[in-house]
């Protein structure tokens, strides 16, 4: 298990512990958030839908029930790999979700290349 914090001065992700390297399949970090109207520790795990042959798969989140280190979040996103500007947006979508609930949301449908 890698435990990182970027070293951009100034970077979101400095408010992250990565504790997987960027540039896989999938992510996971640890990061607060605001979610019902308290802070809380999200457990997020980021996941690259990347398979060209499953155009019907939308992008996902998935937010489970609270546990003891913190309230696990996964994040599936149409991308090839999980880098770090892709972890950047997703920790700044989670934040600024208004409207976020536990249980399983799908948005935005995957379109054929």
């Amino acid at each position: 298990m890698t435990r990182k914090r970027s070293e951009a001065p100034g970077d979101l992700l400095e408010e992250a512990d990565l504790l997987d390297a960027p540039g896989g399949k999938s992510l996971r970090l640890r990061f607060q958030g605001r979610f019902e109207g308290r802070m809380v520790t999200w457990l997020a795990t980021l996941r690259a839908l990347d398979d060209p042959c499953d155009t019907a798969t939308p992008n996902y989140i998935e937010v489970g029930m609270n546990g003891p280190d913190g309230i696990p979040i996964t994040v599936g996103l149409d991308v090839d790999r999980v880098d770090l500007p892709t972890v950047r947006k997703a920790m700044i979508m989670i934040r600024r979700y208004k409207r976020l609930r536990r249980g399983r949301h799908e948005y935005g449908g995957r379109d054929a290349s």
